[in-house]
């Protein structure tokens, strides 16, 4: 098994391949305690998927597929019966101790950490992203951890891989103060003693959650109406951004909907294989067929995103924002009949 620094991972600690940080280091540790729920079964019970258009004053738009942000692992926790309890402190120090305190005892620790700041990543020069996790899975006893994580330039299934690094780097990756999302020295603790399978009741209930916040979602930037926003917003970049900045955020679609731990399709295909699997599980069959309504507009996110991954030519530059305008348009269509469809096969 190769590791980092001869550091062997501690028991039942594999470095799985995966598609989103959150989901794939929350199935590490689920699978740790004997409990593998697939990602696409986490993402789907903490009501995880949805969409945003987000463009903060003096900054850059952001698309992003997912939900629930605040209540995603208290709401995931819920419905499987585990403790999850997020820790975050603003000393370093205190970070550490409690990092160290659990690898001693040979508990894997799932942690945020801002991506650009991690040295098995090579990140862009000034790129920062401090909303990524990973799991911490063995220690040396001294100043070397062990560390799993995903290959994050691939699309789809990325390659789960074991890196060493030092306290010191955790250190620093851990307590960056950078935009977006600083990690906050962020870190988990978990309970599985009152663990339970899913039943369909707390799938229903997660449904019904993300379904609401699709379709009535309480500022316009979100969900359905979120996707029409970003339709017509993107019309508009060409007059507001120059040529640079303009090829960066066109980029950057095909980036959020692809590449960024998405799964592909802006996570539509992950909620979709939640759907399926949970239709075998309660037996209900309109769950099923939303999810080959909902691959449909996974498809239409990625023909989106394939639009701009080769921007280097834009002479049909403007066709190509028009193009990508339309098929969102026809993917919140998509959606709101597949969240209309989901809503009522649940009420």
């Amino acid at each position: 098994m190769a590791t980092g620094r001869g550091i062997e991972p501690f028991d039942r600690c594999p470095a799985l391949d995966g598609y989103h940080c959150n989901t794939n280091s929350l199935m590490k540790i689920y699978h740790r305690n004997d409990r593998p729920l697939s990602e696409d079964m986490l993402l789907g019970l903490g009501a995880g998927m949805s969409f945003i258009y987000w463009h903060p004053k003096g900054g850059y738009p952001f698309v992003g597929g997912r939900g629930n942000n605040k209540g995603f692992y208290s709401d995931l926790g819920r419905r499987t019966g585990v403790k999850i309890i997020e820790v975050s402190t603003g000393s370093g120090k205190k970070a550490e101790a409690a990092l160290v305190e659990r690898l001693r005892r040979r508990e894997p620790v799932m942690v945020y950490g801002d991506m650009g700041c991690l040295p098995w990543f090579d990140m862009p020069e000034g790129y920062h992203f401090g909303g990524h996790t990973f799991v911490i899975c063995g220690y040396d006893g001294d100043s070397h951890v062990l560390v799993s994580d995903m290959d994050p330039k691939a699309c789809g299934l990325k390659k789960g891989f074991y890196s060493a690094a030092t306290l010191a780097q955790l250190r620093l990756a851990r307590g960056s103060k950078e935009k977006p999302f600083p990690p906050g020295n962020r870190y988990f603790d978990f309970d599985f003693g009152g663990y339970h399978d899913p039943a369909p009741e707390d799938i229903n209930e997660s449904i019904r959650q993300a379904a609401d916040a699709m379709l009535n979602p309480p500022i316009k930037n979100l969900g359905v109406s979120g996707i029409r926003h970003a339709a017509r917003e993107l019309l508009k970049w060409p007059d507001k951004f120059d040529d640079n900045s303009l090829m960066m955020n066109l980029f950057n679609l095909y980036v959020f909907i692809e590449i960024g731990g998405t799964g592909g399709g802006c996570f539509r295909y992950m909620y979709a294989r939640f759907l399926r699997e949970s239709a075998q599980i309660t037996g209900n069959q309109r769950l099923q067929d939303a999810s080959k309504i909902l691959i449909r507009s996974g498809q239409s996110f990625t023909e989106v995103g394939m639009l701009f991954h080769d921007y280097g030519d834009a002479s049909d530059l403007s066709d190509r924002i028009s193009r990508a305008s339309d098929l969102l348009m026809r993917t919140a269509a998509i959606e709101e009949e597949t969240f209309k469809t989901l809503r009522s096969s649940i009420a």
